[in-house]
């Protein structure tokens, strides 16, 4: 592909967003210092998710309509210093795209080039061996091309280059050497490169970005603190003087960064008077979107976050949907391997995450009946001391992470997270993919259906019906918590109807939501 039109950008856009919204955790691990308001990849996937959204309600028929819609939505959903950032490096990009017809590499090397330069024109005290580092290696790598050559090529090794220029981070910011990371926003940009890279090439976002495996730290220590709070909103004006501000605020804290222009900017600081920083900005206009963070509590978080992963054993779980995921992940899960229903992962492809982590003893949740042999085979095939939990649903294995004890031996691990399997009942709704008679009757091809213990339990046309009646069959005297995961193609307002209509008719119950995004199955049903 030689060049990029005006229909491509939103594939490329919510590509990227995916590919950061897959490698969240592993960026915010990252993110040990020097700017600890907030976690990295959480902040970029929420810059890059307002952007997503920006454009998603524009239809474009120029490339001026993009680059007005991904310059808005980065300056309003830019987050901490990372997102901020982000955002006047896609200013700058689209300074120079938003006058072309189409995007070819050489447009794209000035636009890189113009976006580093629009970076560093807004960090008062720019420090090298930070994203700012990344983008600027990445310009520098792109000018090596003279002319125009296909895009894909040209990415490739511009990525190339900016990885590399990640793994020189911890040799020019001496606090990354110490904790044993690379800079978490300059890897942030090359997952951004490789979303957008995969979409150009239609194909899913490179799952070999996770071979990087992110350092974490054995040890830790609360960081001690100039400045306590993350202070952070947007500013409405008439003549905002966007450099005399940031003169005004540079005394009262540091990380000070005024972006945007003279009637729209984004303002962040790092103070201990953020009642003082808001009196001033209130003088020059009217706020929005105002958040104030006490970093020292979130670098206690970190602390103890950290603490807590540093067990002797490993948890790797299969799953697929972007919400699952980020539970799994938050309950303790290293690494996720895609797969679930229809998409049931190999032994090969179990063995290879299992290899990727450090820990020499792993647990092993395949979440589907017919994933359980694949990931038993794994123990034949690695030094590794492997323990399986035949989870056979998503609700099993929530139960299963939460009876994880790193105190514990890898054996009396799997004993109680395996019992504890049986604590829980899961329900799915689905699609008849064909006529059939079952017990409950005659389905016809598209209505929904309802499971439990893989077998057909009620169908109705109505997924409201379908998922009212397999709760129902589910619930008992002993039933507390009933999970819902939403999955692709049902509204969240559908889902609520669902919960009210279960809590009527069961006022004792305590209903859990998620988006959990997974496919085949718009709704899972976990009753413990």
């Amino acid at each position: 592909m030689l060049k990029l039109t005006v229909g491509d950008f939103p594939n490329l856009i919510k590509s990227a967003l995916n590919a950061l919204q897959r490698h969240q955790e592993e960026i915010n691990k990252l993110n040990v210092y020097p700017v600890p308001d907030g976690d990295t990849g959480t902040n970029m996937v929420l810059t890059m998710r307002s952007v997503y959204d920006e454009l998603s309600k524009v239809k474009p028929n120029t490339m001026e309509d993009i680059c007005k819609a991904l310059t808005y939505g980065s300056l309003m959903g830019g987050r901490g210093n990372s997102g901020v950032i982000l955002s006047q490096i896609i200013k700058g990009v689209c300074e120079i795209l938003s006058s072309k017809k189409y995007v070819t590499s050489i447009f794209l090397m000035e636009a890189l080039e113009n976006g580093t330069q629009v970076a560093y024109r807004a960090i008062r005290k720019p420090v090298e061996g930070t994203m700012l580092t990344v983008i600027k290696d990445a310009a520098a790598a792109a000018k090596e091309f003279d002319k125009e050559i296909e895009l894909d090529i040209f990415l490739e090794y511009v990525l190339s280059e900016a990885r590399k220029s990640v793994m020189r981070t911890p040799e020019l910011l001496p606090v990354l050497k110490e904790a044993g990371v690379v800079d978490a926003g300059g890897w942030g940009l090359v997952v951004i490169g490789s979303g957008i890279l995969s979409s150009i090439r239609g194909e899913i976002e490179n799952e070999e970005l996770a071979d990087y495996n992110a350092p974490i730290l054995q040890s830790a220590e609360e960081i001690s603190l100039e400045y306590q709070y993350c202070t952070e909103f947007i500013l409405n004006g008439e003549e905002i003087n966007i450099a005399e501000f940031e003169e005004e605020l540079a005394p009262l804290g540091d990380s000070v960064l005024v972006v945007g222009s003279e009637k729209l900017a984004h303002v962040h600081i790092h103070t201990n008077d953020p009642g003082k920083v808001i009196q001033l900005a209130t003088d020059k206009g009217s706020l929005a979107q105002v958040k104030i963070n006490n970093m020292q509590e979130e670098s206690k978080r970190r602390v103890s976050q950290i603490s807590e992963s540093t067990s002797e054993i490993g948890l790797v779980a299969v799953a697929n949907g972007e919400g699952i995921k980020k539970i799994m992940v938050s309950l303790g899960v290293q690494r996720i391997v895609n797969g679930g229903q229809t998409m049931n992962p190999s032994t090969a492809d179990i063995l290879k995450v299992v290899e990727d982590i450090k820990n020499s003893k792993v647990v092993i949740l395949p979440n589907n009946k017919n994933i359980i042999l694949a990931a038993q085979r794994v123990s034949e095939l690695t030094k590794k001391e492997i323990g399986i939990v035949p989870s056979k649903s998503i609700p099993e294995a929530f139960t299963a992470l939460l009876a994880f004890n790193k105190n514990e031996s890898l054996s009396s691990n799997v004993k109680n997270m395996t019992d504890s399997l049986f604590e829980v009942k899961t329900g799915e709704i689905t699609r008849a993919v064909r006529d059939s008679k079952t017990s409950c009757g005659k389905i016809k091809k598209g209505d929904f259906i309802g499971l439990t213990d893989h077998e057909v339990k009620v169908s109705d046309k109505s997924f409201i019906k379908t998922a009212e009646k397999l709760i129902d069959s589910m619930l008992d005297d002993e039933s507390e918590v009933v999970t819902l995961l939403l999955g692709n193609g049902v509204e969240e307002k559908t889902l609520e109807e669902l919960s009210k209509i279960v809590l009527e008719k069961h006022p004792g119950i305590e209903i859990d939501t998620h988006k959990g995004g997974q496919a085949l199955y718009p709704l899972i049903i976990g009753v413990e």
